[in-house]
């Protein structure tokens, strides 16, 4: 059987797909937009990423030392989506220094980022995060794709 050729599976094709959405359909932002989006995104991640980082130290072990006031009902026991709030954390902490050199990896890594948060919107039934938050999110990562090389 002849292989098929791939154009770089499903997360490419959605890429391509929504980029159709939110480039062409929608509005552009102004170009100095852009570039202040741009110039903070990596900024707003870094604290982020800061502020999340309670989240982090249970998920490596910590979670009863840092719960032990609250009552033994809390300090135990781990959830999906607990989970993948973490994965999105972390692909936002590996993007912080390519998002500095503007590099096209590090706009991926929000990206997929965007898409493991629209799962957790989906998995705890956030439709009105999934739908305007995760809109947003698309909406500027798209509108500033071109400034990543």
């Amino acid at each position: 059987m002849p292989k098929q050729k791939t154009d770089g599976g499903v997360t490419n094709n959605l890429e391509t797909s929504l980029e159709g959405f939110f480039v062409k359909k929608l509005p552009s932002l102004p170009p100095k937009a852009k570039e202040v989006i741009v110039k903070l995104t990596p900024w707003l991640v870094l604290i982020g990423v800061v502020f999340s980082l309670p989240t982090l130290l249970a998920a490596l072990g910590l979670r009863g030392m840092m719960m032990s006031g609250w009552g033994y009902g809390y300090s135990y026991g781990y959830s999906l989506t607990w989970w993948i709030s973490i994965a999105s954390m972390v692909l936002m902490a590996i993007a912080i220094p390519g998002l500095f050199s503007r590099s096209m990896s590090a706009w991926r890594l929000l990206f997929y980022s965007s898409l493991v948060m629209a799962l957790y919107y989906l998995v705890t039934f956030s439709l009105g995060s999934l739908i305007i938050g995760t809109g947003i999110s698309m909406y500027l990562l798209f509108q500033v794709k071109s400034y990543y090389k």
